[in-house]
């Protein structure tokens, strides 16, 4: 059903487009004006402003020609750094970059996936409830984009957020929460070598702290990480400040707060050991969601798979997406697997029949209310 090489092409077009967050202004409006194509009205929001960012929320509308309750979709335009001058080609079996940035396939496999279904449709007059897609930005800076949609605007009743690693097929019911903590311990500057002993090292105290805190794998739910430590000056001064700055995420909101107490403790027993003092700062990112798997989207998604023959798995994920925001703000949304491999590397990659099924995938969520009258899409030109 849908157009293969034509799928290739538009997804390789938007994996060139230089998109790396709060600089998303040239995949705007490139989305605006293929959407627009399409029969969507786009309209775009101020969150770019509000992040200091050059391109705002994209939200963008389709007339129904069929039964059925609005559905929702959604992306995000921006990848992670290195983002830029992205040189997608196919490798075999597979879409790759050079091996100098990312490929860009998250989140450019859903948006490709998109418009393709949304093509075939109108191509081949299908019939649809009405679409409306919400195309954010920033994702990738902890969903800095998605808090500032107005959600008031969305009449679909749930969503499907294209946004995770693994085949087709696979829906992701769990995802946790998130918040960053950033510290900053005060101690006593001294020359090194003079007088160290009149001193208190910031350094000494960070690394005292970050030996006494649980990392990495906490547990099967709950993961905990020191992104950054910094402290810049020269090696004769005893040094008075060093920042450091990590995350705690667990799909078990209660974890995360035993676990950023755990780390709150080891932080200021380690400058209260030293005679020093710690500013610590937490900040919420997103909160966790959980779906059963007889959600409506959920189930939607599921009847679609099967449609097109890929097994269906639910799974939790220990990455956040859009949907952690939209289930917060009552829109009941579920993340899709799109096909794609070694996220955020200058390793990602995405099989060609992986992203075919994606955009299958699509046609066969939206024509759901017209099953079993719709033939099971079938790849082909």
């Amino acid at each position: 059903m849908i157009n293969k090489e034509r799928l290739y092409s538009s997804f390789m077009e938007l994996c060139a487009i230089d998109s790396e967050p709060t600089r998303e202004r040239l995949m705007a409006d490139r989305l605006t004006d293929l959407l627009s194509g399409l029969g969507f009205i786009v309209t775009e929001d101020d969150a770019g402003q509000k992040i200091g960012g050059n391109a705002g929320n994209l939200m963008a509308r389709l007339a129904g020609t069929g039964p059925g309750e609005p559905l929702l979709f959604s992306c995000h335009l921006d990848r992670v750094v290195p983002g830029t001058g992205v040189k997608p080609r196919i490798e075999g079996d597979f879409i790759v970059s050079d091996g100098t940035t990312v490929l860009g396939a998250d989140d450019a496999a859903g948006l490709a996936a998109i418009l393709e279904g949304v093509t075939t449709l109108r191509e081949r007059k299908l019939p649809h409830p009405p679409i409306e897609l919400v195309l954010t930005v920033a994702e990738e800076l902890a969903l800095a984009g998605s808090p500032h949609f107005d959600t008031d605007q969305i009449t679909a009743g749930y969503g499907f957020v294209l946004d995770a690693s693994g085949r087709v097929g696979e829906i992701v019911t769990q995802a946790p929460e998130q918040v960053k903590f950033k510290a900053v311990f005060h101690g006593r500057s001294t020359h090194a070598g003079a007088a160290p002993e009149q001193g208190s090292s910031a350094i000494q105290m960070a690394g005292v702290a970050i030996s006494r805190m649980q990392l990495l794998r906490i547990d099967q739910e709950t993961t905990a990480n020191i992104g950054s430590i910094s402290s810049v000056g020269p090696t004769n001064i005893v040094p008075d400040r060093c920042e450091l700055e990590g995350e705690v995420r667990s799909l078990e909101p209660a974890k995360v707060r035993a676990q950023v107490a755990a780390v709150t403790n080891a932080l200021e027993s380690a400058a209260a050991e030293y005679g020093s003092t710690v500013d610590i700062t937490v900040v919420p990112c997103y909160p966790a969601y959980r779906l059963a798997e007889d959600a409506a989207p959920v189930q939607r998604a599921a009847r679609a798979a099967r449609r097109i023959g890929v097994p269906v798995r639910f799974k939790p994920t220990g990455g956040g997406s859009d949907a952690n925001i939209f289930n917060h703000k009552g829109i009941t949304s579920v993340v899709l697997s799109c096909g794609y491999g070694k996220p955020h590397t200058t390793e990602e990659r995405i099989a060609l029949e992986q992203l075919a099924l994606l955009a299958e995938w699509v046609v066969a969520i939206i024509g759901d209310e017209q099953a079993p009258e719709w033939e099971p899409p079938a790849a082909g030109l």
